[in-house]
């Protein structure tokens, strides 16, 4: 395998394997808001922008008891932004292969703590525990595929990513945006998908259907080990090509020089 294949195959892995950790990893972000609006209040735990208006309006009322229930899960959202920032330097020192398996795991433990927590807990309490949790996840995990962003808790932004290609795919036959748009599709229908299994979860087993959620994001673990193995043994292998490659060179120029 030359440098130039193995590059290729380097790409080729980490393509596959990080568009499948993020439809499963925006599948349980559909998870939990689905969970958080079933059976926490009807309140989306992850989005913050109605939040945000609610805490307004409350605010514009001087209604100060629905401007602390708003602003509580805000400040828990805003708090696990600054948690991430802080982890991703101290604990993990920029390592994001390791802080994004802290995040899964983190969503892991939380879930199935909220499935054996007493019934009385409030759900204020709860939302705001969701909503660090999907800080997190937000934080961490923002492409899929080669380069593509995406949002792994939000839906629109992924609508319009999968809009703009399919456009760009049908006027302008772009194949790359055809691919595109088939990929964030997916991140949309994994959403989707998501919600709605947590939504039958939630019929037959109320909040302690967060267990769920946790199997989805262990799954996703073993995305991240696949990856970070696999690019790092290819990477390893272009590297010593390229070593190898340059020896040559540098050896034919001898030779060359000895030749004159």
């Amino acid at each position: 395998m030359d440098a130039l294949t193995a590059e290729k195959v380097y790409q080729s892995v980490e393509f596959r394997e990080r568009t499948l950790l993020g439809i499963l990893v925006t599948m349980t972000g559909g998870c939990m808001d689905a969970y958080s609006y079933l059976t926490q209040g009807k309140v989306f735990a992850t989005g913050q922008t109605g939040n945000c208006v609610l805490f307004a309006v409350h605010l514009a009322q001087l209604d100060a008891p629905g401007v602390v229930h708003y602003l509580v899960p805000i400040t828990s959202f805003l708090v696990g932004i600054l948690f991430s920032k802080w982890a991703v330097d101290r604990l993990h020192h920029r390592d994001h292969f390791k802080m994004q398996r802290f995040v899964l795991y983190l969503e892991i433990v939380v879930f199935l703590a909220l499935c054996v927590i007493p019934e009385e807990v409030p759900e204020l309490a709860v939302n705001s525990v969701i909503s660090f949790t999907a800080a997190m996840l937000f934080e961490n995990f923002r492409k899929f595929g080669a380069s593509s962003a995406y949002s792994s808790i939000f839906c629109t932004g992924n609508l319009r990513s999968f809009a703009e290609n399919l456009y760009e795919a049908v006027a302008h036959h772009r194949p790359g945006a055809a691919r595109r748009a088939v990929s964030y599709l997916s991140i949309v229908g994994a959403f989707l998908l998501g919600a709605v299994v947590v939504a039958i979860g939630s019929s037959f087993m109320g909040y302690r259907c967060g267990w769920i959620v946790s199997i989805i994001a262990f799954v996703a673990t073993r995305f991240i080990t696949n990856v970070r193995t696999e690019v790092e043994n290819t990477r390893r292998e272009v590297e010593a090509l390229q070593r190898i490659e340059e020896e040559v060179e540098e050896e034919i120029e001898e030779l060359e020089k000895r030749d004159l």
